[in-house]
């Protein structure tokens, strides 16, 4: 239990320092510093992953006909993996009219301002209006929170709402009934943004069960159960199956065990402290990244079991259960933006560990020991350390955003990235205007491939088995393979299909600007026989489909514009049916 001295503590000390205008003021101020530079430094391209493309997609599907499918998928099954909040975010913005990504994009830009917002209120509670100032400028400005502002994905909402939800049931002198109410309400919201938002319920659960605060707790979890149930049952299986692989992105190598188990934690272990939350938060790299990583642990740590101590909140439990939840997925998931909820709890333990080790100071005489000035030495000398690396990264980040968006008038919103993908990106509006309505496309990417073209694509198999790629398109109908430059992936899984197999094929079109090797739209034709030629040497030798065209690529306005073209469809299909 929270003890009152020890909560008087965190929450008296400089609450009087501000005014009452002041303690908005601060927070406003910070939140509008944070828009600024994420504004100037997000680059107004589109993410080459994919996960962006599946979102604007799932909206989309959601906002047509109000179902929640993979509609990039031939069949356009059910949608397991996402959970379906942050599109419905963005199929509300559709129905109101949005069709740019950069519509789409200010929902992150939004949600990374409300966090420092929400970061601001929550460590006030928890410490006071100084620690708030602190904790949230540093949040405002790290490198990773900047850069998750700019593309479409659900992680800054979750953020905001992790957030949230901390700061309302965090103990205080202003806990109420509705903070109550409304911090429940911000974990469920949480949790159906990102599945990784069930270490918060849970931390949340446990914490009633703690206060003996039964019937909210009996509430709480009556709410969720049955849409917790529902999604767990249509989605569960899709994560699951991915945890146990040692690489969900390489299939072949099979489940791990428990020795892949305990080595997944311990490398991401290493690899968050020495690299993920000190890049993310300063922008360091390589070795002073690992040293103030290393600081910063071992100062949260003892901030954390100090306050463990004193009686847990849902603060502390949550960060237990979220790290061991990060620390036990595949290797290959790791990355800064899953520590972004928990970066401020890192600097709020920190800063307090750090704090009472300064009012501790060793002093040869009374005097030098009530001095202020080694404490604040110290508190300039880390905030130097945060505060300029991270600027260095953010006027990287501003030049090259500001040299991106003076090639958008001409090249569009892939014109930022290298030539291959820019090539990948006019070949999928070409096959959205030339290829036949339903086509299904072997392709690199293929939520991207859906998003430009709004055919259903997937991506070709990667193996070196020469059958894979032609029995997977005979079972799937697959008729036609993009053969890009994207990565290597196509010289190595797809190129030898084309050598072995080149009666199967034949080239539709080739937009690209290398002679050696071009971006291709290939259709695969269908078997007279089963067998599999050899080549005696490596040269592809497809021909020309008969009604081939070649160097067609599409307009000057189709490829410089910023509207989500599956949008653009779907808006003259509704017209047209009218």
């Amino acid at each position: 239990m929270w003890s009152a001295r020890w909560l008087r503590g965190k929450t008296d000390m400089t609450e009087q320092r501000f005014s009452r205008a002041g303690q908005w003021l601060v927070p406003v101020t910070l939140v509008l510093v944070h828009v600024v530079l994420a504004f100037l430094s997000a680059s107004p391209a589109i993410h080459t992953g994919g996960d962006n493309a599946a979102y604007v997609s799932l909206a989309n599907s959601l906002a047509s006909d109000g179902s929640y499918v993979e509609s990039w998928h031939p069949g356009a099954p059910p949608h397991t993996k996402y959970p379906p909040l942050y599109p419905a975010v963005l199929a509300l913005m559709m129905l109101l009219g949005a069709k740019t990504w950069g519509a789409f994009k200010a929902v992150s830009v939004l949600s990374t301002g409300l966090a420092v917002a929400a970061c601001f209120l929550m460590v006030r509670r928890a410490r006071g209006p100084r620690a708030a100032v602190a904790v949230s400028a540093l949040f405002a400005v790290a490198p990773a929170v900047l850069f998750s502002a700019q593309w479409i994905l659900a992680d800054p909402l979750f953020m905001v709402l992790t957030l949230t939800c901390l700061w309302l049931l965090t103990p205080g002198p202003d806990v109420s009934r509705s903070s109550l109410l409304i911090g429940l309400a911000a974990a469920l919201a949480a949790y159906f943004t990102r599945s990784a938002g069930l270490p918060l319920l849970v931390a949340v659960v446990v914490w009633l069960a703690l206060q003996k605060r039964w019937k909210p707790m009996a509430a709480f979890a009556g709410v969720f159960a049955v849409p917790g149930l529902l999604w767990q049952l249509r989605a569960s299986a899709d994560y699951v199956s991915e945890f146990w692989l040692v690489n969900p992105y390489v299939p072949d190598l099979g489940r791990a065990g428990p020795v892949e188990l305990v080595a997944r934690v311990a490398e991401n272990l290493w690899t968050y402290t020495t690299d993920h939350v000190p890049a993310g938060l300063t922008g360091l790299d390589g070795i002073p990244a690992a040293v103030v990583g290393l600081l910063v642990a071992a100062l949260a740590l003892r901030g954390w079991m100090r306050r463990v101590r004193a009686g847990p909140g849902v603060m502390e439990i949550f960060l237990l259960l979220y790290v061991g939840l990060v620390l036990a997925w595949p290797a290959a998931w790791s990355g800064d933006r899953f520590a972004l909820p928990v970066f401020p709890l890192l600097l709020l333990y920190a800063g307090e560990s750090a704090a009472l080790m300064l009012r501790r100071w060793p002093a040869r005489d009374p005097d030098a020991a009530r001095s202020p000035w080694p404490a604040r030495a110290v508190v300039v000398a880390a905030a130097a350390v945060f505060l300029i690396p991270a600027g260095r990264v953010w006027y990287q980040r501003a030049e090259r955003a500001g040299q991106c968006r003076a090639l958008l008038g001409s090249v569009g919103p892939m014109g930022c990235t290298l030539r291959t993908v820019s090539e990948f990106h006019m070949m999928a509006l070409w096959a959205g205007g030339n290829l036949p309505e339903g086509s299904v496309v072997f392709s690199r990417k293929p939520r991207l491939f859906h998003v430009f073209s709004g055919l259903p694509s997937v991506t070709f198999p990667f193996t070196t088995d020469g059958r894979s790629l032609l029995v997977q398109a005979d079972s799937m109908r697959v008729g036609y393979l993009v053969r890009g430059n994207w990565d290597t992936t196509g010289p190595i899984y797809v190129d030898p299909v084309l050598n072995a197999s080149p009666h199967r094929f034949c080239v539709v079109a080739q937009l690209g600007y290398s002679r050696e090797s071009p971006v291709s739209m290939l259709a695969i034709v269908p078997a007279l026989s089963d067998d599999v030629m050899v080549p005696d040497e490596t040269a592809i030798a497809v021909l020309a489909c008969p009604d081939a065209v070649d160097h067609v690529l599409p307009s000057a306005a189709d490829i410089a514009s910023m509207t989500v073209p599956i949008l653009d469809r779907r808006t003259r299909d509704t017209e047209t049916s009218r």
